[in-house]
């Protein structure tokens, strides 16, 4: 049986007697909960006697006594028992709708790339068949008169026109062969144009390197497609390096930059300016915009007209910002390498071209 209120009060008053109010017998029945003697405190463990049963079976003792205590605890209440079998209930539901979203972003993402995937392949098939559609149509078999042929409905022509080329595989292999056939077979396309100013940048500047044998590939080119005797002379140019020139007047010139000139030629430039207007030689309000225009334009090249680059998208690779600030670029999507095709619709575009230049 429990403690019932008279009980814990007669305890009470006896422990604060200093157990002088209750014999050893009254406490031991005091104490008793179903046949079991329990000990409640330290100071009294000595004058209460075990229980027989308790002797007879300790492990027994211990058993029932946590089973006594247990059913001493409190049940739990209906609401609890309902909301904790709701929160499982709930948690394993979102746990099924977490799975639920997550397989369907996964399946909606695989049918937007799938769908993606499918346009740039459809994309790339129909420029690479437009292209070479053209190609096959428009071919100019080196010949100058098929050029001139397909400009002549042209309002507009560039009179200096740069191109960027890329060294493929680092420079390995044939890869700086091919590049000076790129250079000399724009060179031919310009000369046959009649366009007087050719600038190709390379972002390395290994053509500089081979400025020699660059001049060379051209002006044999030109013999190709213009005779032996009656190809146009060729001017190399390049930033640091004396010019290759040919006999008779320039028909073309042609200048190799790379990345270094821009920004040497500024660093050039700024040092210039500085120690004149240390030595008083130039006053700090005459640098204008116009000066270092146009003494950049000296150092390296004046800006050009038409910019092309022969990649599928618009990559300038370090090209000198300040020398393009008014040019048109043009590109071709899934281009893939030099091709005249592109360059004639560069030559119609920027034809058609608005140009509306402020005050």
């Amino acid at each position: 049986m429990s403690f019932t209120t008279r009980d814990t009060q007669i305890y009470r008053e006896d422990e604060k007697s200093g157990h002088r109010k209750l014999g050893p017998e009254e406490r031991e029945e005091l104490v008793k909960v179903g046949g079991y003697t329990f000990f409640i405190s330290g100071s009294i463990a000595g004058s209460i006697r075990p229980s027989p049963r308790l002797a007879t079976s300790k492990l027994c003792y211990h058993s029932e006594a946590n089973a006594t205590y247990q059913n001493y605890l409190p049940a739990p209440s209906s609401r609890q028992r309902s909301s904790s079998r709701v929160k499982k209930q709930d948690s394993s539901r979102f746990g099924i709708r977490r799975f639920l979203k997550a397989q369907f972003y996964a399946l909606l993402y695989l049918i937007i790339h799938a769908i993606f995937s499918l346009y740039i392949r459809i994309r790339i098939a129909y420029h690479s068949i437009s292209n070479r559609l053209v190609a096959i149509l428009k071919h100019h078999y080196n010949s100058p008169e098929y050029i001139a042929r397909d400009i002549a409905t042209l309002k507009r022509l560039p009179a200096h026109l740069s191109i960027i080329l890329t060294l493929e595989n680092g420079g390995k292999g044939d890869a700086l062969e091919k590049l000076v056939n790129e250079v000399s077979e724009v060179a031919a396309w310009c000369t046959a144009a009649g366009i007087p100013k050719l600038s190709v940048y390379e972002k390395t500047g290994i053509l500089k390197r081979y400025m020699t044998q660059t001049h060379r590939s051209v002006c044999n080119r030109l013999k190709i497609w213009f005779g032996k005797h009656q190809s146009p002379p060729v001017a190399l140019f390049a930033r640091g390096a004396p010019a290759i020139r040919s006999h008779g007047r320039q028909s073309l010139d042609l200048i190799l930059i790379s990345e270094d000139d821009g920004r040497e030629a500024m660093v050039d430039l700024t040092r210039v300016l500085t120690e004149m207007v240390q030595k008083d030689k130039i006053a700090a309000k005459d640098i204008t915009m116009d000066v270092i225009d146009n003494e950049l334009s000296e150092a390296v090249m004046s800006e050009p007209d038409l910019l092309i680059s022969f990649e599928p998208y618009v990559d300038l690779q370090g090209y000198p910002p300040w020398a393009i600030r008014l040019t048109e670029i043009h590109c071709a999507p899934d281009n893939q390498g030099v091709g005249y095709q592109l360059f004639l619709q560069a030559l119609r575009k920027y034809a058609q071209a608005t140009f509306k230049l402020g005050k």
